[in-house]
């Protein structure tokens, strides 16, 4: 998995980058199946003539069969980047939920089996 940190506007601590990188390592978990994935996180500063600018968090997610966009808006960029992870957590997880789900509907020979099988239990 590599991660590439991109800011415009804003300054992040090394504490701060830190927290982002560990929040991004668990998504690892999601995207075992997936050989070369890229995460961009964007973190961009919208200052204007107000007082209260926004800032904005993209988080980009990119393999080989999957794509991924989420974007967020705070007032503050750790909100901002906390909102937009759990989003890309939620449909991450999601996603693999689904793919577990379709494997073991088609199931393998050893269910194909015990599924003949079944038909010749008896009933109660």
């Amino acid at each position: 998995m590599q991660i590439n940190i991109r800011t415009t506007g804003v300054i992040i601590t090394a504490r701060q980058k830190g927290q982002i990188e560990k929040n991004l390592t668990k998504l690892k978990k999601y995207l075992k199946n997936e050989s070369p994935v890229k995460v961009d996180v964007q973190l961009i500063d919208d200052a204007g003539s107000e007082k209260n600018s926004t800032q904005t968090v993209k988080i980009d997610i990119t393999s080989e069969h999957y794509s991924l966009h989420v974007e967020e808006k705070k007032n503050n960029v750790m909100k901002a980047f906390v909102r937009a992870f759990s989003a890309t957590d939620r449909q991450l997880r999601d996603r693999h939920k689904k793919e577990i789900e379709k494997n073991q509907k088609t199931g393998g020979r050893f269910d194909k089996v015990f599924g003949i099988l079944g038909k010749f239990r008896r009933k109660k």
